[in-house]
């Protein structure tokens, strides 16, 4: 009768411990970090953040260069891919596992006692995945959204990305190799990830750092895609 007891009590003290981080999560994804963001129009500032999501990640991308900052001043585009081009006016980024974003080109290749480790392993190197575009992207299962900001706010973003760049001696992004996308690379990134700090997580401290509104959980890509599309639907995509 005593264990029976204490069986149940740890039974009911395990479904409120769930039921507690459900409703934690739940708030998280609909609630914003920041409160006193309100919407912008894209008309109303002059620079532009572009995000991509398609439902399980979030990348972000921004022109090559605009009158506060170019690209080409930080790496080599002619180096990110195997098509080595010079002309491209968009780069698309993302942070993530480094073992995952090598070894695992598409989802139908996901080794699922890999997601057990990038989850919780300690330690997990990450990576940069840059893509060049010529012409502004368009994917059929990703969702674009457009984010005007001004011109402080566009450099605290640029800043935050460089900054997730791991560099050799001479300041220079450590590119590792060519995708399997002819217009892509992987460079050495700066942090590990794990459960608490994900490819989307990334994203998202990205965007706060130029005030764009982020949720308070931002783990999962509809949350993070969610609080961006009202903050600037971009009449343009």
């Amino acid at each position: 009768m005593k264990y029976r007891t204490a069986f149940v009590r740890l039974s009911w003290a395990a479904f409120y411990g769930v039921l507690l981080l459900t409703g934690g999560l739940t708030v998280g994804y609909f609630a914003p970090r920041r409160w006193n963001l309100s919407a912008q129009s894209c008309n109303e500032k002059p620079y532009r953040i572009f995000v991509a999501g398609d439902g399980m990640h979030v990348d972000l991308i921004v022109p090559v260069q605009n009158s506060v900052f170019d690209w080409r001043s930080f790496l080599d585009p002619r180096q990110i891919g195997r098509d080595t081009q010079d002309n491209y006016t968009y780069l698309q980024m993302g942070w993530g596992d480094r073992k995952w974003y090598i070894e695992t080109p598409s989802w139908d290749q996901v080794n699922y006692l890999d997601i057990f480790r990038v989850l919780f392993a300690p330690g997990n190197r990450t990576v940069l995945h840059l893509r060049g575009y010529t012409t502004f992207p368009t994917h059929s299962n990703v969702k674009f959204s457009c984010i005007g900001v001004d011109q402080a706010e566009y450099l605290k973003l640029v800043d935050f990305m460089k900054s997730s760049f791991q560099r050799d001696p001479n300041g220079k992004p450590i590119h590792l190799k060519a995708g399997t996308a002819e217009n892509s690379g992987f460079y050495e990134a700066t942090g590990y990830y794990s459960a608490l700090r994900t490819c989307n997580t990334w994203s998202a401290e990205a965007l706060d750092r130029a005030n764009v509104p982020t949720p308070l959980w931002s783990a999962l890509a509809p949350a993070v895609m969610l609080h961006v599309q009202r903050a600037c639907p971009c009449d343009s995509l």
